[in-house]
């Protein structure tokens, strides 16, 4: 017999996997599209204007112009376009988005240790991937709603198909 009380049920599998589903969305929307936790373009990295510098070379004090410094550090290419923002330089910061713990009714994702700090630091620098007003971006929250609502029909339909005895009054 079926039990209406078991349509809107989850399960921890459940949650478990929305946890995935949004980790995978939020990187996605960081990286692929370049987008904040508001749905807006992240905010330019700044780039400095040329300027003259002073290097010892063979003894020698020599003025160096930067945008012609010969023995700079060549530009790290780990992650992706330096024009592009989208928080990868080397893809550890949302390479460490991971689903933290599920329960019954809830799933929590998040960031650990240094990885938590550069997230902190770049909502301080106007880039936010979350926040506490907002932990998810519209985008995700359909998405979380979607995987809800297939469940709910899932389980309606199994519960649906046995017989259905309600008692009306006392």
């Amino acid at each position: 017999m079926g039990k209406l009380a078991n349509i809107p049920k989850f399960d921890k599998m459940f949650w478990r996997d929305v946890g995935d589903e949004l980790t995978d969305e939020i990187i996605a929307n960081t990286r692929e599209r370049g987008r904040d936790v508001h749905g807006k373009k992240f905010k330019k990295y700044k780039t400095h204007t040329p300027f003259w510098f002073t290097k010892k070379i063979k003894g020698k004090a020599v003025r160096i112009y930067a945008e012609d410094y010969p023995t700079r550090k060549p530009k790290l290419f780990r992650g992706t376009s330096s024009n592009k923002v989208d928080l990868t330089l080397t893809g550890d910061m949302l390479n460490g988005l991971s689903t933290k713990g599920f329960t019954d009714d809830s799933v929590i994702i998040g960031w650990s240790g240094t990885n938590a700090k550069k997230v902190q630091w770049n909502a301080d620098m106007g880039r936010e991937i979350t926040t506490n007003r907002k932990p998810l971006s519209n985008k995700a929250l359909k998405l979380t709603f979607k995987l809800m609502n297939k469940r709910i029909k899932r389980n309606a339909d199994k519960e649906t198909a046995k017989p259905i005895n309600l008692k009306i009054g006392r």
